[in-house]
């Protein structure tokens, strides 16, 4: 073949580029067997290469990759049980979620994974019995209970480091 102005035979360089270009995204993804084998080679381009654009192939073939898959949000079972007879308010983020009178003590919720400020207050939002950063869903555990009181605080079982007061 002879070169001309625009490349080594009838192809020109835009073409040309794109062959190249798809056949090294063929061979990082595995598509294509490796021209030598060459173990250590071989290792770095199986190393989960994965390519998220469409490939045009020089005949018309357009080779798209699959999406990645959602990960699923997991949830956790948190679980307010008050202890005393005091009332009281709890705050997740800002926002009233319970509230402890005479009859109902406990609350159940399901939240998911993730840190929250929690506050946990008497009667009135500016009686701050105690608040701090729950870190849920650290560990496998998918219940929390958090205790609380107005002379103890807050009590979290489960993770150690789920619970970091003010």
């Amino acid at each position: 073949m002879k070169r001309t102005r625009q490349g080594w035979g009838r192809a020109p360089r835009s073409r040309l580029g794109l062959m190249v270009t798809a056949g090294l995204a063929l061979l990082t993804t595995g598509a294509l067997p490796s021209p030598s084998p060459a173990p250590v080679a071989a290792e770095a381009l199986h190393a989960g290469i994965t390519i998220y654009i469409p490939i045009e192939l020089p005949d018309g073939t357009i080779i798209i990759a699959p999406r990645r898959q959602a990960v699923p949000r997991r949830e956790v079972q948190v679980q307010f049980i008050a202890e005393g007879s005091d009332w009281a308010s709890i705050y997740i983020d800002g926002r009233l979620r319970f509230n402890a009178f005479n009859t109902r003590r406990n609350y159940t919720l399901r939240l998911p994974a993730g840190g929250y400020r929690l506050q946990v207050t008497g009667t009135s939002r500016f009686d701050v019995w105690d608040s701090g950063y729950l870190d849920i869903g650290r560990n496998d555990a998918n219940i929390v209970i958090v205790r609380y009181s107005k002379t103890g605080g807050v009590q979290v079982q489960g993770d150690p480091y789920m619970w970091l007061p003010d």
